[in-house]
């Protein structure tokens, strides 16, 4: 009979080779597993053009929703609105002028006698008054229709408007100054032009010491303070 072989004794080397190849083929990815689990498609719901239809979808709900919570009310009108829109109907001519006529002017010069004459209110329309004013070129104002106005505005009014500088009562040196409207009749344009032009804070402006009729405030003229020019004085 023939004797076995003695069994030789394995090399533990090549036990660990054998191992190594071994988990090899188990998993050939590795240190590469986590790289593709990061490939993966990205969801649906987080595709690019997904996120631009939620933000569509939502502009639109809130355009309806606003829709109709707004009701039938009709639109705010413009600040501008208040002067473009006139009303209907032609200026009315109001009561004849109730101060004495050939009464002497009064002299209303700078802050203090603009605030008198304002706190006199209606007693005070018609008067002549001795003032100086810092006054723009004269320009058409448009009058607003279906007011009164006193007769001495009524006759200035031509073609919607009448000739009118924008001015500023008092001299450049107080502290406070109010806008003013001078109405300046037509046959009196020559001397208001010939006041002298001088510079008013940066801005040239006639300065015109003048004798004016006092108007008021004025519903035909937008609510504007406004007189009207009666010829240059000297001071």
């Amino acid at each position: 009979m023939s004797q076995p072989h003695p069994q030789q004794p394995k090399d533990p080397a090549q036990d660990a080779d054998e191992g190594a190849r071994a988990a090899r083929a188990g998993d050939r990815r590795g240190n590469d597993r986590r790289r593709v689990e990061r490939r993966a498609p990205v969801p649906v719901w987080r595709q690019p053009w997904a996120l631009v239809a939620y933000g569509v979808v939502g502009a639109l709900a809130l355009v309806m929703l606003l829709g109709i919570g707004g009701g039938d009310d009709e639109p705010l009108p413009r600040d501008e609105a208040l002067v473009e829109k006139q009303a209907a109907g032609k200026t009315e001519v109001e009561a004849p002028n109730p101060q004495p006529a050939g009464s002497v002017p009064e002299d209303a010069y700078g802050s203090a006698g603009f605030e008198r004459l304002v706190v006199e209110g209606d007693a005070a329309a018609g008067k002549r008054v001795r003032t100086e004013l810092y006054c723009e070129a004269v320009q058409p104002f448009t009058v607003i229709g279906g007011h009164t106005a006193p007769a001495s505005v009524a006759t200035l009014i031509g073609e919607g408007g009448v000739p009118a500088a924008r001015c500023r009562w008092g001299n450049p040196s107080e502290p406070r100054r109010e806008e003013f409207l001078l109405l300046v009749p037509p046959g009196l344009a020559d001397q208001f032009a010939s006041a002298p032009v001088v510079q008013d804070n940066f801005v040239e402006r006639r300065r015109v010491t003048a004798e004016v009729e006092w108007v008021g405030r004025s519903e035909a003229l937008a609510l504007r303070t406004a007189g009207v020019f009666r010829g240059l004085v000297t001071r």
